[in-house]
């Protein structure tokens, strides 16, 4: 299980958004010493009240210096053509490779706010074959020197792409995926990986899209086709001392980030035939200020204390993830640094090192205690004593000479 620090800037309202972009890069060094694996941001314009990383690659850019180990990821770069020219998003996406030493990584997707789809007159009945073909061009642009493209929205002759990306075939691409189409998309037409969301309608949606990318990825396995077949989940998170303390600390800010996230997914359900599948979002609208059930059912949140945030992590592997990108944000800075520290401290030493973590000795005399009682049982105990270890007459004879 791979772990990813999420952020996307989200800028409580007295302070400022210089203020809140160098507490982002304290954040992300931080992570990387505590363990993270990974940073992610989303691309977001103009997102009032929730975001404001709408230049990952810059903010990438400082942070490749100030890091040496940990992983980037455009989670999401958006690729409807009047937001991002494929192109561009390729080249960009080399340069970043070179500079980070092979440490960047793209996920995509179409986006799924007005705010920025209108700005941008992205046309929603078209920008899932805009994006579709998009990623297309990207594959074609990092294996095919020279290479050239012909579709629908993007026509173009024979070139060579420059610089090259240091990671092969290209560095590694992902799609966002919500709707289990786009979860069989992924795998079937591009052999990449997924950025899975369940838009916390529940473990079981999120297990059944994961499902569908497995069966699709397999089938293009048989073909020979490269295939990124690693699935991601997006969720948000908090760790605190005690669950207590993180709905406190947390609780109120998680929920209303969530009903502003999803809020306008009605709307764009109306607006284009290939946004319907968020009407189901309406569904579960009477739950949206319930914290037990976006904590314990909504396949959305890896929140409380380290135990309980293990037991979350164990439901997400248990549905197929091979990775959790956790969302630490909406709460001041000072939080956000304390939960980086508990999951690096806690709980990602779980998953990664099982084995080094630290028993209780009451734990471990427990242990002992049954293993020789069934040593006894089995007639297989001999008291080290008796055999002259550590006993009297070892000590005796370590008296002597």
């Amino acid at each position: 299980m791979k772990f990813m620090f999420m952020s996307e800037g989200e800028t409580e309202p007295g302070s400022t958004h210089e203020i809140r972009y160098w507490d982002l890069v304290d954040e992300v060094i931080h992570a990387e010493r505590w363990g993270f694996d990974a940073f992610g941001v989303s691309e977001q314009h103009l997102a009032i009240g929730a975001a404001t990383t709408a230049s990952p690659e810059v903010l990438f850019a400082y942070l490749f210096a100030r890091t040496s180990r940990i992983r980037f990821r455009h989670a999401i770069t958006l690729l409807p053509k009047n937001i991002n020219h494929a192109l561009k998003v390729a080249s960009r996406t080399a340069v970043e490779d070179i500079l980070s030493n092979g440490r960047i990584e793209l996920a995509v997707g179409r986006g799924n706010t007005t705010l920025a789809l209108r700005a941008f007159e992205v046309d929603l009945d078209k920008n899932r074959a805009e994006m579709s073909e998009g990623i297309q061009v990207m594959q074609k642009a990092f294996t095919e020197d020279p290479f050239m493209f012909h579709g629908e929205h993007y026509k173009i002759p024979p070139r060579s792409l420059v610089p090259k990306s240091i990671q092969k075939p290209y560095p590694p691409m992902f799609m966002a995926a919500t709707s289990p189409e786009s979860h069989v998309m992924a795998a079937e037409q591009f052999g990449i990986g997924i950025l899975s969301w369940s838009s916390f309608c529940g473990y079981e949606m999120l297990a059944e899209g994961i499902g569908q990318f497995r069966k699709a990825a397999a089938r293009r396995k048989q073909t020979g086709a490269y295939v990124n077949d690693t699935v991601g989940v997006l969720v948000q998170g908090y760790c605190a001392e005690t669950d207590e303390q993180a709905a406190e600390d947390a609780g109120e800010a998680n929920l209303k980030w969530l009903k502003l996230a999803i809020d306008g997914y009605p709307r764009l359900a109306k607006l284009s035939k290939d946004y319907a599948y968020m009407a189901d979002v309406k569904r579960f609208s009477d739950r949206m200020a319930d914290l037990d059930y976006f904590v314990n059912a909504s396949g959305g949140a890896i929140f409380g204390s380290p135990d309980s945030c293990i037991k979350q992590i164990e439901k997400f592997k248990a549905a197929g993830a091979d990775e959790v990108l956790i969302r630490i944000d909406s709460v001041p800075h000072a939080k956000i640094m304390k939960s980086i520290e508990l999951f690096g401290r806690h709980v990602i030493p779980h998953f990664k090192r099982p084995g080094n973590i630290v028993r209780s000795s009451d734990e471990v005399i427990a242990d002992i205690r049954r293993m020789r009682d069934k040593a006894k049982a089995d007639g297989t105990y001999v008291e080290l004593e008796e055999k002259g270890v550590g006993g009297k007459s070892a000590a005796r004879s370590g008296t002597r000479g």
